[in-house]
């Protein structure tokens, strides 16, 4: 399988950082992040063995949050379009991928409340999913009057949506940490 994505991020992030304001997630968290789960699909040899039967069909479902921080939904699904961009973004993982929507966008789209979109009719012709990329994430806070950290694991899975069985996981993890002297 060729790999075409960027490279392999590190895992953990910085203990102190003087320029963070907050211990949250944010958006170089998400590049490191995506950039390893793409990675790390894509060079998968179980995935390499599907794959190698022909293209594995993949919906994306909606990021569970089980952090304190609140994700909106829009921001949560960030996460998981990226890391399918990624998977997308060159020709030959193209042969090895299919994403298609997930049921709730599908039906939206087919009833017509798309602008611009009429109904589609029904799905008679609609590539089934075989496979779900899911994204939990968690976290583990530490609060002091004079400290904040927060300790964040992101696991990305993929099941195969017939059985059940989990054919892939991966992991993100960072810790982060700020002084009171920038909470104030």
């Amino acid at each position: 399988m060729t790999i075409l994505l960027l490279g392999l991020a590190g895992c953990g992030g910085p203990a102190l950082n003087p320029d963070m304001r907050n211990t949250f997630l944010d958006s170089h968290d998400l590049v490191a992040m995506t950039d390893k789960m793409a990675s790390a699909i894509a060079s998968d040899p179980v995935i390499a063995r599907l794959t190698s039967h022909g293209p594995i069909t993949i919906v994306l479902t909606p990021l569970r949050n089980n952090t304190d921080q609140i994700i909106p939904r829009n921001q949560g699904d960030i996460f998981l379009h990226r890391v399918r961009a990624l998977l997308t973004a060159h020709q030959s993982l193209r042969r090895e991928f299919i994403f298609v929507l997930n049921k709730a966008a599908y039906q939206r789209l087919a009833a017509g409340e798309q602008p611009g979109i009429g109904p589609l009719g029904p799905d008679v012709n609609r590539l089934q999913p075989q496979y779900a990329l899911q994204a939990t994430f968690y976290s583990d806070n530490k609060v002091s009057p004079e400290y904040r950290s927060a300790y964040y694991l992101c696991t990305f899975y993929l099941t195969n949506i017939r059985t059940g069985q989990m054919i892939w996981e991966g992991t993100y993890e960072t810790k982060k940490a700020v002084h009171s002297g920038f909470l104030d």
